[in-house]
């Protein structure tokens, strides 16, 4: 590339590592970024928290395009500032490392004074924030963050907040379970449960809602299944003999040019847990024993994504 490239080193001090190339400036002024939309959540307010210029520019404009309204605060102190005149944020976004109080030190403070606000930490390798924190955290991030990563994470975190508000009676469904759902929302599904009394109880469900769906034992049986027939979407287990839930999403994501919507069903609810779901490839989470009206939404937003 016309280039060279060096490292010089000291002991005890560290390395550094120069190159340099010839380019030519670029004539395309458009932007890289991750354009996935994030349905039913745009205009939610995010807070940004971190010390670098940079990264607070990159987050705010990674979620503008997500047409997310944000915030910035280049340190906690601001931070702490900005949430007690404003208290409708939806989302924190936090970096660990930060001079005078770091992510722990902020999240403390800010669940002191508004226990639900959800809080996301960004964290570098090697720290020891995700054993001993994760508590306190929706999630925990290494960087660098992966803007796909990024994305599934705060979808996920905006949902929450949706499928947590109060619904009055007057608002609540009188019978959830009618085959006419099914055909309002024709889909073609997939269940991956090895467990019999789960599959008896799922697949019930899903009749119920009009719905007829295959089934797969393991992992295994349900990538062969899915080389056979077009599946909307799989409701997949996460702990399952011969191929388990993750390692058969990343199969799928890797060797199959039609893609269908992957949902985690695991009993497994901590955090770093859907956060491992996501990395593998899933789109969406629900924990077991199902919630009939988190699977409800699940379905109608399959639906969207694969009309």
């Amino acid at each position: 590339m016309g280039g060279a490239i060096k490292v010089e080193s000291e002991e005890g001090k560290g390395t550094s590592f120069i190159f340099n190339i010839s380019c030519k400036s670029s004539q395309n002024t458009s932007r890289q970024y991750v354009h996935f939309g994030i349905a039913g959540s745009e205009g939610k307010k995010v807070l940004i928290v971190d010390d670098n210029e940079t990264n607070r520019r990159i987050l705010k404009t990674q979620l503008e395009q997500w047409k997310l309204v944000p915030t910035v605060a280049s340190s906690g102190t601001e931070a702490l500032e900005i949430l007690s005149k404003t208290t409708d944020f939806d989302l924190v976004i936090s970096d660990m490392q930060m001079p005078e109080m770091d992510g722990v030190q902020l999240c403390k403070l800010i669940k002191e004074k508004d226990s639900e606000l959800r809080i996301i930490l960004l964290s570098s390798i090697g720290d020891e924030t995700q054993k001993k924190y994760a508590h306190l955290f929706a999630a925990i991030l290494t960087k660098p963050v992966k803007q796909q990563q990024l994305l599934r994470v705060i979808q996920l975190e905006l949902k929450q907040q949706v499928e947590e508000q109060p619904v009055t009676p007057e608002e609540k469904p009188a019978n959830l379970l009618t085959e006419e759902f099914g055909k309002l929302y024709p889909l073609k599904i997939l269940v991956a449960e090895d467990n019999l009394i789960n599959q008896k109880l799922i697949i019930r469900v899903l009749n119920k809602l009009g719905y007829q769906p295959d089934l797969a034992n393991n992992g295994q049986e349900a990538i062969d299944l899915l080389a056979k027939e077009p599946y909307d979407v799989i409701l997949m287990d996460v702990q399952m003999p011969v191929l388990d839930g993750l390692e058969t999403t990343r199969r799928i994501r890797k060797e199959f040019e039609r893609q269908p919507i992957i949902v985690a069903m695991t009993a497994n609810a901590l955090v770093e847990d859907r956060e491992i779901c996501l990395l593998a490839g899933m789109d969406e989470y629900v924990s077991k024993p199902i919630n009939l009206e988190a699977l409800i939404r699940v379905l109608k937003d399959v639906k969207v994504k694969v009309s």
